[in-house]
């Protein structure tokens, strides 16, 4: 009785080993009418490796209440380096009081100006150029301009990095 459950048990173990292959009744497994399996036995190929890394950049835009001039930085791989190049760019034009208006990051920056004097500028940033110089007009106008154009618009661009 005991070799007789044992043998019982192998035909059943046979059996569901059987019925996890795609193929239809009588046809070998591994012949193209089977369809795909688990994958367990197939081996896939892992997926590509990465080559390298896109790095996001930074940029800066300096301006200076006793000049009605702006200074830009752009693709800098820190805050800190961006900051400081486009401070390097007021204060080697002779302004003293040079000061960070707007930073960014991995997006775009638009710088609208009205003709009148006493008006502030806008400056806006977006992820698409477009925008930047939409939210840069509408801040412009917010501080009093009524003819307000962009006088400076840029993207900060990623860089690739090979691994």
């Amino acid at each position: 009785m005991k070799n007789f459950v044992i043998f019982l048990f192998m035909i059943f173990l046979a059996e569901s080993g059987y019925c996890q292959t795609a193929c239809p009744v009588g046809v070998v497994p591994g012949s193209p009418q089977c369809g795909p399996d688990s994958g367990t036995s197939r081996g896939d190929a892992a997926p590509p490796r990465p080559t390298g890394e896109w790095i996001k950049t930074w940029g800066a835009i300096v301006g200076a209440g006793s000049s009605s001039q702006a200074w830009a930085s752009i693709g800098k791989l820190s805050k800190k380096d961006a900051e400081a190049d486009a401070l390097d760019q007021c204060e080697s034009a002779g302004v003293k009081d040079c000061s960070v208006e707007f930073t960014y990051r991995n997006q775009c920056v638009a710088v609208a100006s009205a003709s009148s004097a006493n008006t502030k500028t806008g400056i806006g940033g977006a992820p698409e150029i477009s925008t930047a110089k939409n939210n840069a007009l509408h801040i412009c106008e917010k501080n009093g301009g009524s003819d307000c154009s962009v006088i400076y618009s840029d993207c900060t661009k990623p860089i690739f990095k090979k691994y």
